[in-house]
C-alpha cells in the first residue's frame, strides 16, 4: 500500500502592504474655528508714510532787459531803418515820443531824423490825416446816437452862422463888476513919493485898526 502526503502552504503577508501601512500619513486635525465673540486681535499697522514733496518747477528764463544807453553816444538811425521808422510811428499813432522809446533812441535823434527824410514826414502827415478821419468818424457816431454834450460842441464849433455861439460872461465877487487895479512899479517913484505913500498907506492901516 502507497502512502500520500499532503503539504499546506500558507502565503506571508506582501511586504509591499507592511511598507504602506509603514508609509502612511497621519491624519491633519480639523482647525478649531475661534469662538464666537472673540474677535481676532488687530494687527499693528505701519505708519503712515509721509508723500514726498513735489519738485519744485524751474524758473521759466526771463528775457533780458535791453540795454539802455550807459552814459554814452545815443544810437543812431541809418537809411535802412526809415521802413522801420515808419511802422512804428504808425503803430503809436504818430506820437513821437512813445515811438523813440520803442525804436530805443533818444526823441531829438528820431526827431532829427525825421527832418532828414522827406518821406517819413509825408508818412507822418498821411498817419495824423488818419487819425483825423477816426476822430471825426466818433464824432458822427456819438451825434447820431444822441449824446447832447458832442452835439452841444458841434454846434458851437460848426454852427455859428446860425447863432450857435458860446457867451462867457465874467464878473466880481457876489456877481458884481470886475474890479480892476493897475500896480504901480516902486522903481517909478523918488524917494520923496515913496515916502509920501508909505505914509499914507501907514495911516490907512491905523485908521482901519481903530474903526
Amino acid at each position: 500500500m502507497i502512502k500520500t502526503t499532503t503539504s499546506v502552504t500558507t502565503s506571508k503577508p506582501k511586504a509591499k502592504a507592511k511598507a504602506e501601512t509603514a508609509t502612511a500619513k497621519p491624519k491633519a486635525e480639523p482647525k478649531k474655528k475661534p469662538a464666537r465673540g472673540k474677535k481676532k486681535p488687530a494687527s499693528k499697522a505701519s505708519p503712515p508714510v509721509a508723500p514726498k514733496p513735489a519738485p519744485k518747477p524751474e524758473p521759466a528764463p526771463q528775457p533780458k532787459p535791453a540795454e539802455g544807453n550807459r552814459g554814452g553816444a545815443s544810437p543812431k538811425l541809418t537809411e535802412r531803418d526809415v521802413p522801420r521808422v515808419i511802422a512804428m510811428l504808425r503803430q503809436c499813432g504818430g506820437i513821437k515820443t512813445v515811438a523813440a522809446e520803442k525804436l530805443n533812441v533818444g526823441r531829438t535823434t528820431l526827431y532829427a531824423f525825421l527832418n532828414e527824410h522827406p518821406e517819413i514826414q509825408e508818412a507822418d502827415s498821411e498817419i495824423a490825416d488818419e487819425l483825423l478821419d477816426v476822430a471825426e468818424g466818433q464824432v458822427v457816431i456819438a451825434l447820431r446816437s444822441g449824446d447832447l454834450q458832442t452835439v452841444r460842441w458841434y454846434l458851437e464849433l460848426k454852427g455859428k452862422d446860425r447863432g450857435y455861439v458860446r457867451r462867457v460872461e465874467q464878473t466880481g465877487k457876489n456877481g458884481g463888476p470886475v474890479e480892476t487895479q493897475a500896480r504901480a512899479n516902486p522903481k517909478d517913484y523918488t524917494d520923496e513919493e515913496l515916502d509920501v505913500l508909505i505914509a499914507a498907506a501907514q495911516r490907512r492901516k491905523a485908521a482901519e485898526a481903530q474903526g
